[in-house]
């Protein structure tokens, strides 16, 4: 037995679990993806429609042809040389294809996400609702476009999340996504990089759950310190912590224009203070001190601190987990110390005991 035998057979192997897991409400949606977007998927759509021999299926037969002959004789009444309707429809065919190789490509990037990701313990498969035609017919629309292979990776991504959970890209925000030229692209990348996240149910990451994000955000943005509910003007470290984080940013290439950007594409919120009780930066929960070393991290029984400064807004928060973030240790390093300093209250890496 050759070894392209061995490795085939191995890879069928692998994938038997999958391929029965995914017959459930993921499978269906897949299928449907498929279906809409996948060249093999509308081929049998095309096949299955004619072999119902209906008369919807008659109809649109006669429409066809009846839209193609006025074609023609449009062309000849405002007499469009034989030479430029041959190019136009060469550009067309070459515009159609391009289209139709992208979205090939995308759904096959999709399919294998879709296939290797775990499915969610608390969402039964079978539970899984059925994704939408608008947002399928959307995506196919916006994703056809993307001739980059970052974009079609990030977009075979989105497909696969929304394959696996409806509902969790919204229409909003595949549109926003859809209108991200690289720059910004790149600079949303750095800005949730740069996060400091608050998470809905910080207990759901320890236990290695779904979680959601209830604010995240990029701490003491402003060259000067001016928010009157978190500044205290007996404290030292203001000054060197406002010049060390306006370098900081700097150093990537966040300024003024760069977060106006992010504000044009409803990525950004000037919002400027929310409460923390725990941080999550780079997988990592910090909290200040739990009372009676307690495992569960109970809200009402952590100090809350006010932190200012630029928030992803709801939007932004959809797009953050598809975002290829690079956290900053030296960052963290000198936000958490400032944040120690300035409040006068320690942080802990939240563990369960």
């Amino acid at each position: 037995m050759d070894k392209e035998t061995v490795d085939k057979e191995t890879v069928d192997k692998m994938l038997e679990p999958i391929v029965e897991e995914l017959t459930g409400g993921i499978g269906k949606n897949l299928s449907k993806a498929g279906d809409i977007l996948a060249t093999e998927g509308l081929k049998e759509s095309l096949k299955r429609r004619n072999t119902e021999k209906n008369p919807v299926s008659d109809v649109r037969a006669d429409i066809t042809h009846y839209a193609s002959q006025r074609l023609m004789d449009k062309m000849d009444e405002i007499e469009v040389p034989a030479e430029y309707a041959k190019i136009a429809l060469i550009n067309e065919l070459e515009t159609i294809v391009n289209k139709r190789s992208i979205l090939d490509k995308i759904f096959g990037k999709a399919k294998i996400i879709v296939q290797t990701t775990p499915q969610d313990d608390t969402n039964s498969n079978d539970n899984i609702g059925e994704i939408s035609d608008d947002w399928l017919n959307e995506f196919r629309d916006v994703a056809c476009k993307k001739s980059s292979e970052e974009a079609q990776d990030l977009f075979a991504k989105v497909l696969a999340g929304e394959i696996r959970k409806p509902g969790s890209i919204s229409l909003l925000a595949l549109t926003t996504l859809a209108n991200m030229d690289q720059e910004v692209a790149k600079l949303f990348n750095t800005f949730c990089s740069l996060c400091l996240v608050h998470l809905d149910d910080p207990n759901a990451i320890m236990a290695g759950d779904p979680f959601n994000i209830e604010d995240a955000r990029l701490p003491i943005l402003r060259s000067s310190m001016t928010d009157v509910q978190t500044k205290k003007n007996t404290n030292p470290s203001m000054k060197e912590f406002t010049e060390y984080s306006q370098s900081l940013f700097d150093k990537y290439n966040l300024n003024a224009k760069s977060f106006q950007l992010l504000l044009d594409h409803n990525l950004i919120v000037d919002n400027t203070i929310t409460k923390y009780n725990h941080i999550w930066y780079d997988n990592e929960l910090w909290t200040f001190k739990l009372p009676n070393n307690q495992s569960v991290l109970l809200i009402t029984d952590i100090k809350t601190i006010p932190i200012s400064g630029l928030a992803l807004t709801s939007v932004g928060k959809e797009l953050y987990n598809i975002t290829k973030r690079h956290a900053d240790l030296e960052y963290w390093k000198n936000i958490s110390q400032f944040i120690q300093n300035y409040y006068e209250e320690e942080l802990y890496i939240f563990t369960k005991s």
